[in-house]
């Protein structure tokens, strides 16, 4: 972004939301015109990027709900890479799939093709509420202390694609673990809520402000107080400095001790701090392999993806195998390798030698 148009990002928003900019989308690859800085920048908000200075081709990323992908969508991202996008595509260590080498007119096609199957870039980028990150074998895993599929559904479902949600000052990620140490992301989440026991047994979430821990919430409350933080920076960072506008500059100026006391001011319910915690003395188990899951008859493989460059008709020879060894579902990890989510145990052993063959490793 050059300097000029970051200090113009705020009028940029002003003239037009960045999620309603997909009819525009539509527009220019009809009519074949050079989008103007200020509309390419808006295009983020549905992870469209420019390639090149003439435009001649671009890149989409596709968030994945949770990082999870079915048989039918891997077989659509398949077709989608060998037809419009020269064979090209990547996963990401954000739990996103990256296609390349797209033509401008072929984009109606492809976001068609995308909403068919359950999936959408909305808020891939931008000053919006990203898709909230969670663990890779959620549920599956028997070391997991909580299942947050549920709140992780809830949460998605109130920030994706709302209004009241996509002009913060900056870019605001969220994660929700059903472990008390949190998920492996590579990078610290803005809010993090962790759950952990309490001394009786019962289940609550540590909630993290960047690396700290200011409180406890029950499981209900995660999802108002994940809007309530969420409206604070909204309303409250910075819009005239680019350099200053992240929700960390927010909580570096104020101090935890302030943002605390104006987030339980904001709710109608107190932010615990002085819970006493029972430590959980089983360690997560290692996600790479062949693994029990806690699913009767059924494994978890986790696998390496051991080529330089991934394509579309690895995609494709993948959802081949899957299909043939009766798994419906893989996740994408955040360190961009995959996890096969629900192999029957009995085919375990041969999948996993196959998806060797194909590149995917899961004896790394």
């Amino acid at each position: 972004m050059s300097n000029n148009l970051a200090l113009n990002i705020e009028q940029i928003k002003k003239e037009k939301s960045g999620i309603d900019v997909l009819a525009d989308i539509y527009i220019y690859s009809i009519f074949g015109e050079k989008i103007t800085p200020s509309d390419l920048e808006r295009f983020k908000w549905y992870g469209l990027y420019a390639q090149d200075e003439k435009q001649e081709f671009f890149e989409l990323k596709i968030p994945l709900e949770m990082g999870e992908l079915n048989l039918v969508q891997i077989e659509t991202l398949s077709q989608i890479s060998k037809n419009y996008a020269n064979n090209s595509l990547n996963l990401l260590s954000s739990q996103k799939i990256e296609l390349r080498n797209l033509k401008l007119h072929n984009l109606p096609n492809i976001f068609n093709m995308l909403h068919n199957v359950g999936l959408n870039t909305e808020f891939e980028a931008g000053h919006t509420v990203r898709r909230v990150l969670t663990c890779p074998v959620n549920g599956i895993d028997e070391t997991q202390l909580f299942d947050v599929t549920d709140l992780a559904s809830r949460l998605n479902k109130t920030f994706i694609g709302n209004k009241k949600f996509d002009n913060l000052p900056n870019k605001l990620q969220m994660a929700i673990s059903g472990y008390e140490e949190g998920c492996d992301v590579q990078f610290t989440p803005d809010v993090s809520f962790n759950a952990t026991k309490d001394l009786k047994e019962k289940i609550v979430f540590a909630v993290k402000i960047m690396d700290r821990t200011i409180g406890y919430v029950t499981p209900p409350q995660v999802l108002n107080t994940a809007k309530s933080i969420a409206r604070i920076y909204k309303d409250y960072g910075d819009r005239e400095n680019p350099q200053n506008n992240s929700f960390g500059a927010l909580v570096n100026s104020w101090g935890y001790d302030k943002f605390y006391d104006i987030l339980n001011a904001s709710i109608n319910y107190k932010i615990e701090k002085n819970i006493f915690i029972k430590n959980n003395p089983s360690p997560r188990k290692p996600r790479m392999g062949i693994n029990s899951s806690k699913i009767e008859n059924e494994s978890y493989i986790g696998c390496r993806f051991n080529l330089s460059t991934m394509k579309g008709s690895t995609f494709d020879s993948l959802h081949q195998l899957l299909k043939k060894h009766e798994v419906s579902k893989i996740k994408i990890t955040h360190k961009a390798n995959i996890i096969i989510l629900d192999a029957p145990s009995k085919n375990a052993h041969t999948l996993a030698k196959e998806l060797e063959q194909i590149g995917f490793n899961p004896f790394s």
